[in-house]
């Protein structure tokens, strides 16, 4: 039990960094990214970008969830490489598996004209029904990724 919450608090936190988009620096798409070009890259609104990326986590579609991850310099596996990025959406799919979710925009001024925030009303996870809030932003081409999960409720008692 220790160790499965130490590898827990490990993801975690490894999860936060990458969706808080922390490095600043440019993506160079040279770590073994897919490329930030795809056209299969981002969603052309934040609520498409947020409701395939549930789906693809549902569906385990990996690659899609990949490909739906991002800040807004673009897709976070052009940072921080595919097996990073991949393990944590492996981890995430397990977590975001559901029956069926609602989907309802919860804007924050303080999160920036940018980013606009959603709640995922999900029922049917293993924590039963639950909230999790998520956040989507636009690169500079218009391409929206989903950059925050809180999974705090899908977690709690691990």
């Amino acid at each position: 039990m220790i160790r499965f919450a130490r590898a827990r608090s490990a993801w975690l936190i490894l999860l936060v960094f990458v969706a808080s988009g922390l490095s600043s620096c440019a993506s160079s798409g040279g770590s073994g990214g897919s490329g930030g070009g795809s056209a299969a890259a981002g969603a052309a609104t934040s609520e498409m970008a947020v409701r395939d990326f549930l789906d693809a986590a549902n569906a385990e579609d990996y690659n899609r969830m990949i490909n739906l991850f991002g800040t807004a310099d673009g897709l976070a596996v052009d940072e921080f490489g595919v097996q990073d990025v991949e393990a944590r959406m492996i981890f995430l799919s397990q977590l975001l598996k559901h029956e069926s979710y609602t989907l309802s925009q919860a804007n924050f001024a303080m999160l920036g004209p940018d980013r606009v925030r959603y709640e995922a009303r999900m029922s049917g996870t293993r924590k039963g029904s639950v909230i999790v809030p998520v956040i989507a932003i636009p690169d500079s081409s218009g391409r929206w990724y989903v950059e925050r999960l809180n999974v705090d409720a899908l977690t709690a008692g691990i």
